[in-house]
Protein backbone atom coordinates (compact mmCIF):
# COMPACT_ATOMS: atom_id res chain seq x y z
CA UNK A 1 0.00 0.00 0.00
CA UNK A 2 1.41 3.43 -0.99
CA UNK A 3 2.34 6.09 1.55
CA UNK A 4 -0.68 7.53 3.36
CA UNK A 5 -1.19 10.92 5.00
CA UNK A 6 -0.07 11.64 8.55
CA UNK A 7 -2.55 10.26 11.06
CA UNK A 8 -3.59 7.27 8.91
CA UNK A 9 -2.88 3.70 9.95
CA UNK A 10 -2.87 0.43 8.04
CA UNK A 11 -4.30 -2.32 10.23
CA UNK A 12 -5.21 -5.98 9.68
CA UNK A 13 -8.98 -6.39 9.62
CA UNK A 14 -8.91 -8.68 12.67
CA UNK A 15 -7.52 -5.76 14.71
CA UNK A 16 -10.65 -3.68 14.15
CA UNK A 17 -13.37 -6.30 13.64
CA UNK A 18 -14.44 -9.84 14.43
CA UNK A 19 -14.24 -12.05 11.34
CA UNK A 20 -16.29 -15.26 11.33
CA UNK A 21 -17.29 -17.88 8.77
CA UNK A 22 -20.95 -18.90 8.75
CA UNK A 23 -22.29 -22.31 9.70
CA UNK A 24 -22.14 -25.17 7.22
CA UNK A 25 -25.35 -26.67 5.87
CA UNK A 26 -25.96 -30.23 6.97
CA UNK A 27 -28.85 -32.68 6.38
CA UNK A 28 -29.36 -33.01 10.13
CA UNK A 29 -30.24 -29.30 10.28
CA UNK A 30 -32.84 -29.32 7.50
CA UNK A 31 -35.52 -29.85 10.15
CA UNK A 32 -35.75 -29.37 13.89
CA UNK A 33 -37.36 -27.53 16.79
CA UNK A 34 -35.45 -24.30 16.19
CA UNK A 35 -35.90 -23.49 12.50
CA UNK A 36 -34.61 -20.00 11.78
CA UNK A 37 -33.94 -17.93 8.67
CA UNK A 38 -30.39 -17.67 7.37
CA UNK A 39 -28.71 -15.79 4.53
CA UNK A 40 -26.25 -17.22 2.05
CA UNK A 41 -24.12 -16.02 -0.88
CA UNK A 42 -27.17 -15.85 -3.18
CA UNK A 43 -28.65 -13.18 -0.88
CA UNK A 44 -25.74 -10.74 -1.34
CA UNK A 45 -25.89 -8.48 -4.40
CA UNK A 46 -23.62 -5.69 -5.58
CA UNK A 47 -26.15 -3.07 -4.55
CA UNK A 48 -27.33 -4.62 -1.31
CA UNK A 49 -29.09 -7.65 0.12
CA UNK A 50 -31.49 -9.75 -1.96
CA UNK A 51 -33.96 -11.16 0.54
CA UNK A 52 -36.75 -12.46 -1.68
CA UNK A 53 -35.50 -16.05 -1.25
CA UNK A 54 -34.34 -16.67 2.32
CA UNK A 55 -33.98 -20.30 3.45
CA UNK A 56 -34.56 -21.87 6.86
CA UNK A 57 -32.30 -24.13 8.92
CA UNK A 58 -32.25 -25.45 12.47
CA UNK A 59 -30.11 -23.30 14.79
CA UNK A 60 -30.14 -23.97 18.54
CA UNK A 61 -30.19 -21.04 20.96
CA UNK A 62 -26.50 -21.64 21.70
CA UNK A 63 -25.66 -21.62 17.98
CA UNK A 64 -27.58 -18.40 17.50
CA UNK A 65 -25.33 -16.73 20.05
CA UNK A 66 -22.52 -17.39 17.57
CA UNK A 67 -24.24 -16.97 14.20
CA UNK A 68 -26.98 -14.37 14.86
CA UNK A 69 -26.73 -11.28 12.65
CA UNK A 70 -26.77 -7.88 14.31
CA UNK A 71 -27.41 -4.50 12.76
CA UNK A 72 -24.18 -3.14 11.27
CA UNK A 73 -22.67 -6.56 10.49
CA UNK A 74 -21.03 -6.86 7.09
CA UNK A 75 -21.45 -9.98 4.94
CA UNK A 76 -18.96 -10.92 2.22
CA UNK A 77 -19.20 -13.75 -0.29
CA UNK A 78 -16.70 -16.39 0.79
CA UNK A 79 -17.11 -18.62 -2.26
CA UNK A 80 -18.32 -18.33 -5.83
CA UNK A 81 -17.97 -20.02 -9.19
CA UNK A 82 -16.81 -16.63 -10.46
CA UNK A 83 -13.67 -15.13 -8.91
CA UNK A 84 -15.07 -11.65 -9.57
CA UNK A 85 -17.96 -12.37 -7.16
CA UNK A 86 -15.71 -13.38 -4.27
CA UNK A 87 -15.70 -10.79 -1.49
CA UNK A 88 -18.85 -9.03 -2.74
CA UNK A 89 -20.11 -7.18 0.37
CA UNK A 90 -23.38 -5.98 1.85
CA UNK A 91 -24.42 -4.51 5.18
CA UNK A 92 -27.01 -6.04 7.51
CA UNK A 93 -29.46 -3.50 8.88
CA UNK A 94 -31.74 -5.85 10.83
CA UNK A 95 -34.03 -6.63 7.90
CA UNK A 96 -35.11 -10.01 9.36
CA UNK A 97 -35.47 -10.74 13.06
CA UNK A 98 -33.35 -13.52 14.58
CA UNK A 99 -31.50 -14.34 11.35
CA UNK A 100 -28.26 -16.33 10.97
CA UNK A 101 -25.77 -16.87 8.14
CA UNK A 102 -24.29 -19.79 6.23
CA UNK A 103 -20.64 -20.62 5.46
CA UNK A 104 -20.81 -19.29 1.91
CA UNK A 105 -20.55 -15.93 3.71
CA UNK A 106 -18.04 -14.34 6.05
CA UNK A 107 -19.39 -12.00 8.71
CA UNK A 108 -17.36 -8.94 9.68
CA UNK A 109 -18.50 -7.30 12.92
CA UNK A 110 -16.70 -3.95 13.38
CA UNK A 111 -15.34 -3.15 16.81
CA UNK A 112 -13.28 -0.01 16.37
CA UNK A 113 -14.46 1.35 13.04
CA UNK A 114 -17.72 2.32 11.35
CA UNK A 115 -19.61 -0.29 9.33
CA UNK A 116 -20.33 2.13 6.46
CA UNK A 117 -16.64 2.96 6.06
CA UNK A 118 -15.73 -0.73 5.88
CA UNK A 119 -18.59 -1.36 3.43
CA UNK A 120 -17.21 1.26 1.04
CA UNK A 121 -13.68 -0.10 1.42
CA UNK A 122 -14.80 -3.69 0.78
CA UNK A 123 -16.79 -2.60 -2.30
CA UNK A 124 -13.76 -0.74 -3.61
CA UNK A 125 -11.52 -3.76 -3.03
CA UNK A 126 -14.00 -6.20 -4.59
CA UNK A 127 -14.76 -4.04 -7.64
CA UNK A 128 -11.07 -3.48 -8.46
CA UNK A 129 -10.41 -7.24 -8.24
CA UNK A 130 -8.48 -7.37 -4.98
CA UNK A 131 -10.47 -10.19 -3.43
CA UNK A 132 -10.60 -12.07 -6.75
CA UNK A 133 -6.80 -12.01 -6.98
CA UNK A 134 -6.50 -13.35 -3.43
CA UNK A 135 -9.07 -16.14 -3.88
CA UNK A 136 -8.05 -19.77 -4.21
CA UNK A 137 -9.60 -22.84 -5.78
CA UNK A 138 -10.47 -24.43 -9.10
CA UNK A 139 -14.10 -24.24 -10.23
CA UNK A 140 -15.20 -22.71 -6.93
CA UNK A 141 -13.13 -19.76 -5.72
CA UNK A 142 -12.72 -19.19 -1.97
CA UNK A 143 -11.64 -16.06 -0.12
CA UNK A 144 -11.17 -17.74 3.26
CA UNK A 145 -11.62 -16.36 6.75
CA UNK A 146 -7.88 -16.31 7.41
CA UNK A 147 -7.16 -14.30 4.27
CA UNK A 148 -9.82 -11.76 5.10
CA UNK A 149 -8.76 -11.54 8.77
CA UNK A 150 -5.26 -10.47 7.76
CA UNK A 151 -6.46 -8.07 5.04
CA UNK A 152 -4.82 -4.65 5.41
CA UNK A 153 -7.30 -1.81 5.85
CA UNK A 154 -6.34 1.88 5.53
CA UNK A 155 -7.73 3.62 8.62
CA UNK A 156 -7.84 7.43 8.62
CA UNK A 157 -8.87 9.42 11.71
CA UNK A 158 -12.61 9.28 12.58
CA UNK A 159 -13.44 12.70 11.09
CA UNK A 160 -11.82 11.74 7.76
CA UNK A 161 -13.63 8.39 7.74
CA UNK A 162 -16.93 10.22 8.13
CA UNK A 163 -16.03 12.61 5.30
CA UNK A 164 -15.12 9.72 2.99
CA UNK A 165 -18.43 7.97 3.71
CA UNK A 166 -20.39 11.18 3.11
CA UNK A 167 -18.69 11.87 -0.24
CA UNK A 168 -19.06 8.31 -1.50
CA UNK A 169 -22.66 8.06 -0.29
CA UNK A 170 -23.61 11.22 -2.19
CA UNK A 171 -21.89 10.04 -5.37
CA UNK A 172 -23.50 6.61 -5.06
CA UNK A 173 -26.94 8.20 -4.58
CA UNK A 174 -26.57 9.94 -7.96
CA UNK A 175 -25.79 6.57 -9.57
CA UNK A 176 -28.84 5.06 -7.88
CA UNK A 177 -31.04 7.82 -9.31
CA UNK A 178 -29.85 7.02 -12.84
CA UNK A 179 -30.45 3.30 -12.32
CA UNK A 180 -33.94 4.05 -11.01
CA UNK A 181 -34.67 6.16 -14.10
CA UNK A 182 -33.57 3.27 -16.30
CA UNK A 183 -35.84 0.88 -14.38
CA UNK A 184 -38.79 3.25 -14.84
CA UNK A 185 -38.11 3.48 -18.59
CA UNK A 186 -38.00 -0.31 -18.78
CA UNK A 187 -41.37 -0.48 -17.03
CA UNK A 188 -42.71 2.11 -19.49
CA UNK A 189 -41.54 -0.14 -22.37
CA UNK A 190 -43.36 -3.12 -20.83
CA UNK A 191 -46.47 -1.05 -20.12
CA UNK A 192 -46.64 0.26 -23.70
CA UNK A 193 -46.34 -3.29 -25.03
CA UNK A 194 -49.02 -4.79 -22.76
CA UNK A 195 -51.36 -1.87 -23.36
CA UNK A 196 -51.15 -2.43 -27.10
CA UNK A 197 -51.00 -6.24 -27.28
CA UNK A 198 -51.94 -7.79 -23.93
CA UNK A 199 -50.19 -10.87 -22.56
CA UNK A 200 -48.29 -12.63 -25.39
CA UNK A 201 -48.25 -15.92 -23.49
CA UNK A 202 -51.99 -16.10 -22.82
CA UNK A 203 -52.73 -14.22 -26.07
CA UNK A 204 -55.75 -12.70 -24.37
CA UNK A 205 -56.38 -10.41 -27.36
CA UNK A 206 -56.76 -13.39 -29.70
CA UNK A 207 -54.05 -12.41 -32.21
CA UNK A 208 -53.14 -14.87 -34.97
CA UNK A 209 -50.40 -17.21 -33.79
CA UNK A 210 -47.52 -18.77 -35.71
CA UNK A 211 -44.24 -20.27 -34.49
CA UNK A 212 -40.93 -18.44 -34.02
CA UNK A 213 -39.40 -20.11 -37.09
CA UNK A 214 -42.20 -18.74 -39.29
CA UNK A 215 -41.92 -15.25 -37.78
CA UNK A 216 -38.26 -14.98 -38.69
CA UNK A 217 -34.95 -16.73 -39.27
CA UNK A 218 -33.46 -18.60 -36.30
CA UNK A 219 -29.72 -19.26 -36.36
CA UNK A 220 -27.09 -20.50 -33.92
CA UNK A 221 -23.79 -18.58 -33.94
CA UNK A 222 -20.47 -20.01 -35.06
CA UNK A 223 -18.57 -22.32 -32.78
CA UNK A 224 -15.16 -21.35 -31.45
CA UNK A 225 -12.39 -23.63 -32.63
CA UNK A 226 -8.56 -23.56 -32.52
CA UNK A 227 -8.28 -22.98 -36.29
CA UNK A 228 -10.21 -19.71 -35.92
CA UNK A 229 -7.95 -18.18 -33.27
CA UNK A 230 -5.58 -16.81 -35.90
CA UNK A 231 -6.03 -15.87 -39.54
CA UNK A 232 -6.22 -13.03 -42.06
CA UNK A 233 -9.78 -12.03 -41.20
CA UNK A 234 -9.82 -11.39 -37.45
CA UNK A 235 -13.31 -10.11 -36.68
CA UNK A 236 -14.99 -9.08 -33.40
CA UNK A 237 -17.82 -11.29 -32.23
CA UNK A 238 -20.33 -11.19 -29.41
CA UNK A 239 -20.96 -14.09 -27.06
CA UNK A 240 -23.20 -14.85 -24.11
CA UNK A 241 -21.10 -12.62 -21.82
CA UNK A 242 -21.99 -9.60 -23.97
CA UNK A 243 -25.78 -10.05 -24.04
CA UNK A 244 -27.72 -8.85 -21.03
CA UNK A 245 -31.43 -8.21 -20.57
CA UNK A 246 -32.32 -5.71 -23.32
CA UNK A 247 -28.70 -4.51 -23.35
CA UNK A 248 -25.51 -5.25 -25.29
CA UNK A 249 -22.24 -4.78 -23.35
CA UNK A 250 -19.14 -4.52 -25.55
CA UNK A 251 -16.63 -3.78 -22.78
CA UNK A 252 -15.16 -7.31 -23.14
CA UNK A 253 -15.25 -8.12 -26.84
CA UNK A 254 -13.27 -10.99 -28.37
CA UNK A 255 -12.24 -11.68 -31.98
CA UNK A 256 -11.67 -14.71 -34.20
CA UNK A 257 -11.11 -15.41 -37.88
CA UNK A 258 -14.18 -15.23 -40.14
CA UNK A 259 -13.55 -15.90 -43.83
CA UNK A 260 -15.74 -14.23 -46.45
CA UNK A 261 -18.42 -16.95 -46.47
CA UNK A 262 -18.61 -17.21 -42.68
CA UNK A 263 -18.61 -13.43 -42.29
CA UNK A 264 -21.56 -13.16 -44.67
CA UNK A 265 -23.42 -15.88 -42.75
CA UNK A 266 -22.75 -14.61 -39.20
CA UNK A 267 -22.51 -10.83 -39.62
CA UNK A 268 -24.90 -9.01 -37.30
CA UNK A 269 -27.49 -6.65 -38.79
CA UNK A 270 -29.46 -3.86 -37.14
CA UNK A 271 -32.61 -5.31 -35.57
CA UNK A 272 -31.21 -8.80 -34.96
CA UNK A 273 -32.40 -10.24 -31.65
CA UNK A 274 -29.69 -12.16 -29.76
CA UNK A 275 -30.69 -14.63 -27.05
CA UNK A 276 -28.51 -16.48 -24.53
CA UNK A 277 -28.37 -20.08 -25.75
CA UNK A 278 -26.32 -21.59 -22.93
CA UNK A 279 -26.72 -20.04 -19.49
CA UNK A 280 -27.80 -20.66 -15.92
CA UNK A 281 -31.43 -21.77 -15.76
CA UNK A 282 -32.74 -18.36 -14.71
CA UNK A 283 -30.84 -16.51 -17.48
CA UNK A 284 -31.29 -18.82 -20.46
CA UNK A 285 -32.97 -17.00 -23.35
CA UNK A 286 -32.03 -13.53 -22.07
CA UNK A 287 -32.59 -11.28 -25.14
CA UNK A 288 -31.27 -8.00 -26.49
CA UNK A 289 -31.40 -6.22 -29.85
CA UNK A 290 -28.33 -5.49 -31.97
CA UNK A 291 -28.37 -1.82 -32.96
CA UNK A 292 -25.13 -1.58 -34.97
CA UNK A 293 -23.12 -0.73 -31.87
CA UNK A 294 -19.99 -1.43 -33.93
CA UNK A 295 -19.42 -2.26 -37.58
CA UNK A 296 -18.61 -5.69 -39.00
CA UNK A 297 -19.37 -7.82 -35.95
CA UNK A 298 -20.38 -11.50 -35.84
CA UNK A 299 -21.73 -13.81 -33.12
CA UNK A 300 -20.75 -17.07 -31.44
CA UNK A 301 -22.77 -20.23 -30.80
CA UNK A 302 -23.43 -19.36 -27.16
CA UNK A 303 -26.10 -17.12 -28.74
CA UNK A 304 -29.14 -17.69 -30.95
CA UNK A 305 -30.05 -15.02 -33.48
CA UNK A 306 -33.58 -14.17 -34.55
CA UNK A 307 -34.02 -12.08 -37.71
CA UNK A 308 -37.61 -10.93 -38.11
CA UNK A 309 -39.49 -11.34 -41.38
CA UNK A 310 -40.05 -7.61 -41.82
CA UNK A 311 -43.22 -8.05 -43.87
CA UNK A 312 -44.76 -9.87 -40.88
CA UNK A 313 -42.90 -8.88 -37.71
CA UNK A 314 -41.26 -5.69 -36.45
CA UNK A 315 -37.98 -6.37 -34.56
CA UNK A 316 -38.98 -4.14 -31.62
CA UNK A 317 -42.19 -6.15 -31.24
CA UNK A 318 -40.21 -9.41 -31.40
CA UNK A 319 -37.84 -8.16 -28.69
CA UNK A 320 -40.78 -7.31 -26.44
CA UNK A 321 -42.31 -10.77 -26.96
CA UNK A 322 -39.01 -12.47 -26.12
CA UNK A 323 -38.51 -10.27 -23.06
CA UNK A 324 -41.96 -11.35 -21.87
CA UNK A 325 -41.08 -15.01 -22.44
CA UNK A 326 -37.77 -14.58 -20.62
CA UNK A 327 -39.22 -12.77 -17.60
CA UNK A 328 -42.08 -15.23 -17.21
CA UNK A 329 -39.78 -18.27 -17.36
CA UNK A 330 -41.03 -19.62 -20.70
CA UNK A 331 -37.48 -20.08 -22.00
CA UNK A 332 -36.44 -21.87 -18.82
CA UNK A 333 -39.36 -24.29 -19.23
CA UNK A 334 -38.30 -25.45 -22.69
CA UNK A 335 -34.53 -25.52 -22.06
CA UNK A 336 -32.50 -28.69 -21.69
CA UNK A 337 -30.60 -28.77 -18.42
CA UNK A 338 -27.27 -30.18 -17.32
CA UNK A 339 -25.74 -29.86 -13.86
CA UNK A 340 -24.47 -26.32 -14.49
CA UNK A 341 -25.87 -25.01 -17.78
CA UNK A 342 -29.31 -24.76 -19.39
CA UNK A 343 -29.53 -24.71 -23.20
CA UNK A 344 -32.31 -22.91 -25.07
CA UNK A 345 -31.81 -24.96 -28.23
CA UNK A 346 -32.43 -23.43 -31.66
CA UNK A 347 -34.97 -26.10 -32.60
CA UNK A 348 -36.95 -25.81 -29.36
CA UNK A 349 -36.91 -22.02 -29.61
CA UNK A 350 -38.04 -22.22 -33.27
CA UNK A 351 -41.12 -24.22 -32.28
CA UNK A 352 -42.37 -21.77 -29.65
CA UNK A 353 -45.66 -19.97 -30.37
CA UNK A 354 -45.42 -16.40 -31.59
CA UNK A 355 -48.37 -13.94 -31.74
CA UNK A 356 -48.70 -11.84 -34.89
CA UNK A 357 -50.82 -8.68 -34.49
CA UNK A 358 -51.31 -6.40 -37.52
CA UNK A 359 -48.00 -4.92 -38.67
CA UNK A 360 -49.21 -1.31 -38.41
CA UNK A 361 -49.85 -1.82 -34.67
CA UNK A 362 -46.39 -3.32 -34.25
CA UNK A 363 -44.83 -0.35 -36.05
CA UNK A 364 -46.74 2.12 -33.88
CA UNK A 365 -45.33 0.36 -30.82
CA UNK A 366 -41.85 0.37 -32.39
CA UNK A 367 -41.95 4.19 -32.59
CA UNK A 368 -42.77 4.36 -28.88
CA UNK A 369 -40.00 1.86 -28.13
CA UNK A 370 -37.51 3.93 -30.15
CA UNK A 371 -38.30 7.04 -28.11
CA UNK A 372 -37.82 5.07 -24.89
CA UNK A 373 -34.51 3.66 -26.14
CA UNK A 374 -33.20 7.16 -26.90
CA UNK A 375 -34.02 8.23 -23.35
CA UNK A 376 -32.38 5.08 -22.00
CA UNK A 377 -29.24 5.74 -24.04
CA UNK A 378 -28.94 9.22 -22.54
CA UNK A 379 -29.35 7.89 -18.98
CA UNK A 380 -26.90 5.04 -19.66
CA UNK A 381 -24.27 7.50 -20.92
CA UNK A 382 -24.79 9.61 -17.79
CA UNK A 383 -24.56 6.51 -15.57
CA UNK A 384 -21.29 5.49 -17.26
CA UNK A 385 -19.83 8.92 -16.46
CA UNK A 386 -21.04 8.68 -12.87
CA UNK A 387 -19.56 5.17 -12.54
CA UNK A 388 -16.19 6.48 -13.74
CA UNK A 389 -16.41 9.41 -11.30
CA UNK A 390 -17.33 7.07 -8.44
CA UNK A 391 -14.39 4.75 -9.18
CA UNK A 392 -12.05 7.76 -9.21
CA UNK A 393 -13.45 9.01 -5.90
CA UNK A 394 -13.02 5.56 -4.35
CA UNK A 395 -9.41 5.35 -5.47
CA UNK A 396 -8.60 8.81 -4.15
CA UNK A 397 -10.49 8.23 -0.89
CA UNK A 398 -8.55 5.13 0.13
CA UNK A 399 -5.20 6.61 -0.92
CA UNK A 400 -5.78 9.62 1.31
CA UNK A 401 -6.06 11.97 -1.68
CA UNK A 402 -9.75 12.88 -1.57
Amino acid sequence: MSALPVGWEVLPLEAIAEVRLGRQRSPKNHAGDHMRPYVRAANVGWRGLLLNDVKMMNFTDAEMEVYRLLEGDLLLNEASGSAAEVGKPAIWRGEIEDCAFQNTLIRVRPRAIESDYLLHYFRYTAMRGGFAAASRGVGIHHLGRETLSSWEVPCPPPRERKRIVDVLDRADALRAQRREALMLLDRLFQSAFHSAFGDPIKNDRGWPVTVVAEAGRVQLGRQRAPQYQTGKYSTPYVRVANVYENQIDLSDLLAMDFGAADFSNYQLKHGDILLNEGQSIELVGRPAMWRDEIENCCFQNTLVRFQARRELVNPSFALAVFLAYFRSGEFSKISSKTSNVAHLGASRFSAMPFPVPPLHLQEKFAKQASMIERLKAAHQASLAELDALFASLQDRAFRGAL
